[in-house]
């Protein structure tokens, strides 16, 4: 399973759940893609914004309901995608053990770059490979990786954000493809 991870899991995490659940149902994948928030107890739909400018490229959100993050959650993910590095914390401070499969929007595609495509390979593998892409250093990424919060912005911020979100869910759907 692929999870996201935002504030409230009411715009960016959820659009990024959106997003790439869509990208690899296209090519026939198998993989999970769920999304949590680090605040808030959950059940709060996706914000207006984010679920008209998804529906506009076809995704469709409406039905999204916001989780707040748990241990069992890192805990089962296979590679975890935080929208900062404050929440890629958060996520560490549940489990440590999940640090090595924690990564940055930004980074998780960077990183895919060098390492190359899943081709095939269980998902959990291909993490293992993109955290030795690290160089053996534990960095959380750069501020460049990072994705800001849109939340109480205009209905432009979110369109700039699913722009920067569908680059990067395209870039995975590509990297995780199944072979054949």
């Amino acid at each position: 399973m692929i999870l996201f991870v935002c504030t409230g899991n009411i715009c960016r995490s959820a659009m990024a759940e959106g997003l790439l659940a869509a990208g690899l149902g296209r090519v026939g994948s198998e993989l999970l893609v769920a999304s949590a928030g680090t605040v808030g107890d959950g059940a709060a739909p996706a914000t207006e914004h984010a679920v008209s400018v998804l529906a506009d490229r076809g995704v469709d959100i409406s039905t999204h309901r916001s989780r707040g993050l748990s241990a069992a959650m890192v805990g089962e993910a296979d590679l975890i995608v935080a929208m900062t590095r404050v929440h890629a914390s958060a996520v560490a401070a549940l489990d440590q053990a999940t640090r090595s499969r924690t990564f940055l929007v930004g980074e998780v595609v960077r990183l895919g770059g060098i390492i190359g495509a899943a081709a095939g390979t269980p998902l959990r593998d291909w993490v293992v490979r993109l955290d030795a892409a690290r160089g053996g250093h534990m960095t959380t990424g750069r501020l460049a990786d990072e994705i800001p919060d849109p939340y109480g912005q205009a209905r432009a911020a979110y369109e700039d954000l699913a722009d920067r979100l569908t680059g990067t869910c395209e870039a995975l759907t590509r990297m995780l493809e199944p072979a054949g």
